[in-house]
């Protein structure tokens, strides 16, 4: 029996390099849609929050994360609704732990567009053509006539709407406002703190020496006066 050449040993190791580097980035994906629950203490699913906790419209902690992470929260929860569409229902019923919001609920119409001079021709067969001005004046002056003319402001699509747009820029201020805040207190505190002054080079004071026979020179007359009674009494 030969052993396996140089070349096996680096293929494998190759896979399994790719192998370890294709599970890391699913698991680090899987953590990117995982955010902290303030309310709950505890790490949530994005999932969870998405379509079953009541308190998602105005939960903080997740409209932060859903502002950051919208495109990839939107695809998580259309599949998850897609998946249960096509699953077949068990024959036994299953006990739902956690109530799931409808999907006609998270979806709203938004404004994708603002368009100018933009119209809808429907024509006699009604079907609806999407025109600009100089198209319309342009059939208008070849003699074609409309049965319909709408004019559109705005390109609207349907999306994912789990956060309303009030409720993120709540959250954005009330985090903008808190670190006001909290750099406004580090500033004072930091100012209210008692600096450390050096002192100045004063110079030494200069102390005068008395000789020993002239004790009494620089003494007041008091003084003086007392110190001569002594002697004439001595």
């Amino acid at each position: 029996m030969s052993l396996p050449s140089f070349s096996y040993f680096v293929l494998l190791g190759v896979l399994s390099a790719n192998a370890f580097h294709a599970s890391s980035q699913f698991y680090l994906s899987l953590m990117r849609l995982k955010l902290y629950c303030n309310r709950y203490a505890h790490f949530k699913d994005a999932l969870v929050c998405s379509v079953s906790c009541a308190y998602r419209t105005r939960c903080r902690d997740f409209a932060l994360f859903y502002d950051a992470h919208r495109d990839a929260t939107d695809a998580l929860v259309a599949d998850y609704y897609s998946a249960r569409r096509t699953e077949v229902a068990p024959s036994v019923p299953r006990r739902t732990v956690l109530p799931v919001v409808a999907l006609n609920q998270l979806i709203k119409l938004e404004v994708k567009r603002v368009l100018e001079a933009t119209y809808v021709w429907v024509d006699k067969d009604d079907h609806a053509e999407t025109l600009s001005t100089e198209e319309v004046i342009a059939r208008a002056e070849r003699g074609l006539k409309a049965k319909h003319i709408y004019k559109v402001a705005q390109e609207m699509e349907l999306k994912f709407q789990l956060v309303p747009r009030r409720g993120i820029d709540k959250a954005k201020s009330e985090v903008s406002r808190e670190a006001h805040v909290q750099a406004a207190r580090r500033a004072a505190s930091s100012s209210s703190r008692p600096r450390l002054i050096e002192p100045e080079n004063v110079a030494a004071p200069i102390v005068a020496t008395v000789p020993t026979g002239e004790t009494n020179v620089g003494a007041p007359p008091a003084r003086r006066r007392r110190v001569a009674r002594v002697a004439g009494e001595r």
